[in-house]
């Protein structure tokens, strides 16, 4: 069994960090290159999506920028999922977060992104992977351990439900890699154990917007029945820093952030509060 890297492991969701406010948000981006960005609003980029793309800023208000790109990718398929410059800024938006949570002291990041296209996944992935690993962090893949090994990535986060046999073709892919497991019950947690898996999710603890499908809270105490299975479990959903003392005292070996990292325009007070539980 695998040490995990922090007792914070910070859950990406490019949606919830939509860009917001000006132009210069995205200008100031580390790690990216603008060819220009002017008066006519005519915008290019390449270094973020590994290809090109331009268009027109339609409303630099809210929301904005909102663009209506033409994306085109060296030796990939054109990108119909981007038909406006929401995913651009999503894209954008989720980088300049990680960044901050880096630089704030965030070790460890679970890119999750599951509704994304494979192409502009794996880009977007490969990108976050190396700002992570440029912060000194731990970078794990969510959800497809083949992506995992091709990218390099530090481990894989499996969803809930995955069997004997995935976790074992995860191990022979990423042979020093770290394996995760989504779980919604303890009777879960037990089958992650006992199938081999590094550390177990358990969610959702309390109540949360973020992930509000996967039934009724399970409250601190489903972490201190799970405990006995002997594999370290991280507690998500409803994670805050006033909540997080009650699950680590429950046996949490730590714990799993999404909304309260990824929403707001600033969150170093929260991760520090986090970091400090």
């Amino acid at each position: 069994m695998r040490p995990l890297p922090s007792r914070v492991l910070v859950v990406t969701d490019r949606v919830s960090v939509r860009l917001r406010g000006s132009v210069d948000m995205v200008r100031g981006l580390p790690h990216t290159r603008h060819d220009r960005l002017i008066s006519s609003h005519e915008y290019r980029w390449s270094a973020l999506l590994g290809g090109e793309g331009q268009g027109e800023v339609c409303d630099l208000s809210g929301d904005g920028p909102h663009l209506t790109p033409t994306l085109s990718f060296q030796e990939r398929e054109p990108v119909s999922a981007c038909s406006t410059i929401d995913c651009a800024t999503e894209e954008f938006a989720l980088l300049a977060r990680i960044d901050t949570l880096l630089a704030g002291g965030a070790r460890w990041v679970w890119f999750r992104e599951r509704d994304m296209a494979s192409g502009p996944r794996e880009i977007l992935a490969r990108t976050t992977m190396e700002r992570v690993r440029a912060g000194g962090g731990t970078f794990s893949l969510g959800g497809d351990a083949s992506l995992a090994a091709r990218l390099g990535a530090d481990g894989v986060h499996l969803p809930g439900g995955t069997t004997l046999e995935e976790i074992g073709q995860a191990r022979r892919l990423l042979p020093n890699g770290l394996i995760g497991v989504s779980t919604h019950s303890v009777a879960e947690v037990e089958t992650a154990a006992r199938h081999g898996a590094d550390y177990a999710t358990l969610s959702p603890i309390f109540a949360t917007v973020s992930k509000p499908g996967y039934g009724p809270a399970l409250g601190p105490e489903a972490i201190a029945a799970a405990h006995v299975h002997g594999l370290p479990v991280l507690a998500l959903g409803g994670i805050t820093p006033e909540t997080a003392h009650a699950c680590c005292e429950a046996g949490a070996a730590g714990i799993a952030v999404m909304g309260d990292l990824m929403r707001g325009s600033d969150p170093g007070p929260t991760l520090r509060a986090l970091l400090s539980v």
